[in-house]
């Protein structure tokens, strides 16, 4: 962070207070109070990339005037340190939506699908042929895999049988190999609800590394990830589908129904690994885990025998 006041002093900024945010983040990130050049402190955060992981900046460089909007950032910089200025959101929706009643989660999660589905309609002048295109494949179930046998070889309380119900949800449906139905849109590639802030009656997204082409589906699942309720994931999957037609994103109930099918058991296998992780590194109480580990596998399980109406 040694590049910070220079950067801010080159903005007519001055820095009067600085936070190290800590947390399993992909490079370094702060929480800053500044004197900007009318003499009024506003607070930002500024955010230094892992060197592996910096593809925000690609982002943000091929997709500005659609992204900006979106996200409240300040300004960007793709010489060495990588880094992203932002105004600061203050504390993501996660925080305090396990304290929302059930009509106040809904409408909390209306509002964010209607922005998403507004992301999702906004090709502005062909943007999206300037981003990766997403693909299925066998990584999310590697990654998941390793980090249960992880998880087995130090906790005995870790079930082996979780590991082979998700093989089997993958081996049975051909998941890896799966090609999306639905008109591939710009996607934010990872709206859960840590990636997600609500302020002054909008919503607005962080973390745009793995935005790419894809099914708007893509989304939609990983938003889900987040909600340990059948019901509220239920109302997201069918609210959705009802905001994008409003919106004119065209496709067919049955290519819907599939891509949320094979998606959901894809990012949720996804998410159950990096709740692994946090956990490994100390992030996540073990009693929590093992709630979420047994409700994911049970999901993946219950969407794979086609019992619900989430197949």
């Amino acid at each position: 962070m040694t590049n910070l006041k220079h950067r801010l002093h080159e903005k007519n900024m001055t820095l009067l207070k600085k936070e190290i945010i800590t947390g399993a983040h992909a490079g370094q990130i702060c929480r800053i109070t500044v004197l900007d050049e009318n003499g009024r402190e506003q607070r930002l955060i500024y955010k230094e990339f892992a060197s592996s992981r910096n593809n925000e900046i690609f982002i943000f460089s091929k997709l500005h005037p659609i992204l900006y909007p979106l996200s409240k950032v300040v300004d960007i910089w793709d010489t060495a340190p990588e880094a992203i200025l932002m105004s600061d959101l203050k504390a993501p929706v996660k925080k305090d939506f396990n304290l929302l009643d059930n009509q106040a989660k809904k409408d909390l999660l209306s509002n964010i699908l209607e922005r998403l589905a507004a992301l999702h309609t906004d090709d502005h002048n062909g943007s999206i042929s300037d981003l990766p295109t997403h693909e299925m494949s066998s990584e999310w179930l590697e990654w998941c895999l390793d980090q249960l046998d992880r998880l087995c070889s130090e906790h005995q309380w870790a079930d082996t049988s979780w590991a082979k119900t998700i093989t089997n949800a993958y081996r049975k449906l051909n998941i890896e190999h799966y090609k999306t139905r639905c008109p591939h849109v710009i996607t934010h590639g990872d709206p859960h609800l840590e990636n997600i802030f609500y302020q002054n009656g909008q919503i607005w997204f962080i973390d745009w590394e793995w935005a790419a082409s894809g099914s708007p589906l893509r989304d939609i699942t990983i938003l889900c990830q987040d909600l340990y309720d059948r019901d509220l994931i239920q109302f997201v999957r069918d609210s959705y589908r009802t905001i994008a037609k409003k919106h004119a994103l065209s496709f067919s109930d049955k290519d819907y129904n599939q891509d949320f099918t094979y998606l959901y058991i894809d990012h949720t296998s996804m998410m159950l690994a990096w709740e692994i992780e946090k956990f490994l590194q100390g992030h996540t109480n073990e009693e929590n885990i093992k709630k979420m580990i047994r409700f994911k596998v049970a999901e993946i399980e219950r969407v794979a025998n086609g019992k619900g109406d989430a197949i």
